[in-house]
């Protein structure tokens, strides 16, 4: 059976399942109706395999041929203190048997070891994590450039441009992608807020603004609320929106985060742990 065919029959579903929320008053996330377009071509299912067999999915975001970013806790478990057996990549999947672009094997990850040494909220300002292809995907050449800016011209930026972010969430029909877009409310030197509408799935998906009519790639969507008895608001049947004045949050892209991506991507430094799948 061909691995295209293994993803589209045996997925079961998402496990990332304290990381979104819809804020209301409503549901404002569009499905994807072209993943072949740029830059939503670039948009990654990515599907893992933690040793027992389910195939769970998440987001992330080719920056290269061969080089895909997406969330830290998506691919490092500290309950198992480990990483998935297998992952696998699908580029612009747009349901459940359509992958455009093909899917591609994991060859190597890489995790701050920050991330795996924190506890609690603290690992917030390192969830991110680098996927090295072990088979670059030939069929795209374009990708969304990775920015940094300073905090006044974050200011300026946050006026006037709002951030979208864009992944596969489960609560909608499998493998289908997608988006929102919302003005940032808030950025730190490691965190954006926002209320951007997320839910399972969309860990690890980018968060990306048009900036003179071209896009950036600012930053890794990660984490998002939860209500009084621990459910996600919105994503499950009998849970309500999440009320005005709550955010959804993901990693803000700085020097020293573009820094331990390029040591990961040169297999350098020793702040990204190396991880090889077989």
């Amino acid at each position: 059976m061909r691995m295209s065919q293994i993803i589209s029959n045996e997925f079961e579903f998402f496990d990332d399942d304290s990381d979104y929320a819809v804020i209301g008053p409503h549901d404002n996330r569009i499905h994807t109706a072209d993943t072949r377009r740029f830059p939503y071509n670039t948009v990654c299912h990515l599907v893992r395999d933690f040793g027992d067999g389910r195939w769970l999915g998440a987001s992330g975001i080719l920056i290269s041929p061969n080089v895909l970013l997406t969330a830290a806790h998506c691919l490092y478990k500290h309950r198992l203190g480990r990483g998935p057996m297998k992952i696998y990549v699908i580029p612009g999947r747009s349901n459940r048997d359509a992958m455009p672009f093909g899917s591609f094997k994991v060859d190597q990850f890489y995790v701050p070891v920050s991330y795996i040494n924190s506890k609690g909220i603290l690992r917030r300002r390192y969830d991110y994590g680098i996927v090295l292809l072990k088979q670059p995907v030939r069929k795209l050449t374009q990708y969304i450039p990775v920015r940094t800016y300073t905090r006044t011209q974050w200011r300026q930026i946050a006026k006037k441009t709002p951030v979208t972010i864009c992944g596969y969430p489960s609560d909608k029909p499998v493998g289908t992608q997608w988006h929102h877009h919302e003005y940032l409310r808030k950025a730190t030197p490691t965190r954006f807020f926002y209320t951007v509408d997320t839910c399972p799935g969309h860990s690890g998906s980018p968060i990306w603004m048009k900036l003179d009519s071209k896009v950036v790639l600012a930053g890794i969507h990660t984490t998002g609320i939860i209500d009084e008895n621990g459910r996600p608001y919105g994503c499950n049947k009998g849970t309500i929106l999440a009320p005005p004045g709550m955010f959804n949050s993901g990693i803000r892209f700085n020097t020293q985060v573009l820094t331990n991506i390029q040591h990961a991507i040169r297999d350098q430094g020793n702040t990204m742990k190396r991880f090889d799948l077989h």
